[in-house]
């Protein structure tokens, strides 16, 4: 029972910190590593890339800034499935050869990606994984008009937020017609001032909305700020686990020997020999209990993960080595306690009277 109960313990904890380590990092990784560029800017009437002459105004502005931009297409689609529709952010940018200067593309496993060609598409692993999308597949998306683009998956790219899919521009041109680019991605030089720059953008002809990556990162941070109170509950909830198995167990352990724990005491052992005469096995099934958990809160950790599905965000679901080490630590601190407070039961043994027999 007690290796069950500590088992169960750690389990818990596991999963609590498992639970923070997969999610508290995403806003990071999707602003930092991804989405390289600092500032997102759309555009009133669409243009042909970033050389048109309608861009002016906002060049002078990056300028002062040591900025520059690419152009690209950002709209939502549905992407048809057998498991149902699904809309998603589609990309298509204007000069795929400098995208990896604000967007890198790469697989899960950290590989660079190269831009999908004409009729191919990359999309974003959560998609992958939820619509059982391979590389080699077609997937088809279908506009508000009902207008509809095919491509061969080439790609599988590593993304957090939102649901994106990368089309080449003339596999978007062959299906759609033309393309006007709304959309631009501004990279500034490292000492710049984003928001200034942002606010300067703002003043520029053909600009109707300006997003500063900064902020959202911190937005989101904020957001996932949240989860180290869920974290607390789950230690407080394993801790009330671990002190109500170990105090029941160890009370009854306590009544059933306590001619055997007088006897000891008569004999002569000090206070702390006794305690550590009856509380060793405690330190032993806890161990057990603690190797028992971790695997436990393994596999409790992946099934927490897989059934918290929010629709336009993913999670790098993965466990830290500190955060194993901090539930073991943790579950024996919650043994140690429950010993000292068990000790002075121990203290309160009265050996001339436990010795009495009515045999």
């Amino acid at each position: 029972m007690m290796v069950i109960g500590i088992s169960g313990c750690t389990a818990l904890l596991v999963t609590g910190f498992g639970i923070r380590d997969s999610v508290t990092d995403i806003a990071d990784q999707q602003f930092m590593e991804i989405q390289t560029y600092q500032i997102g800017v759309t555009l009133k009437n669409g243009v042909q890339g970033a050389e048109s002459a309608s861009l002016d105004g906002i060049r002078e502005a990056l300028a002062v800034y040591g900025g520059t931009c690419i152009a690209s297409l950002e709209t939502t689609m549905d992407m048809e499935t057998a498991d149902g529709v699904k809309a998603v952010n589609l990309i298509v940018v204007e000069d795929p050869v400098q995208l990896s200067g604000y967007i890198d593309l790469h697989t899960p496993a950290g590989e660079a990606l190269a831009y999908p060609q004409d009729g191919e598409a990359v999309i974003c692993e959560k998609l992958s994984e939820r619509y059982r999308i391979r590389i080699g597949d077609t997937i088809h998306l279908v506009d508000e008009d009902r207008r509809e683009i095919e491509a061969v998956v080439s790609g599988i790219c590593e993304n957090y937020i939102y649901n994106y899919v990368y089309l080449n521009a003339g596999t978007y041109e062959k299906a759609l017609g033309d393309l006007s680019y709304k959309n631009l991605y501004v990279d500034l030089a490292e000492e710049a001032d984003v928001h200034a720059a942002g606010a300067a953008l703002m003043k520029a002809d053909n600009v109707t909305a300006v997003s500063v990556n900064a902020d959202m990162l911190t937005r989101f941070s904020s957001m996932m700020g949240s989860m180290d109170y869920i974290v607390f509950v789950i230690i407080a909830c394993a801790a009330a686990l671990a002190f109500i198995v170990l105090y029941n167990l160890n009370n009854i352990n306590i009544t059933e020997r306590i001619r055997e724990i007088a006897t000891i005491k008569v004999l002569g052992f000090y206070k702390n020999e006794t305690a550590s005469y009856v509380f060793r096995e405690n330190t032993v099934l806890t161990a057990i209990g603690c190797a028992a958990g971790l695997l436990l809160g393994k596999a409790l950790h992946l099934y927490v993960m897989h059934k918290v599905d929010i629709d336009l965000m993913s999670f790098d679901i993965h466990i830290r080595a500190v955060s194993y080490l901090l539930s073991v630590c943790l579950t024996f601190v919650f043994t140690w306690v429950v010993n000292r407070i068990m000790s002075v039961k121990l203290d309160t043994i009265n050996m001339a009277e436990s010795l009495k027999s009515v045999d």
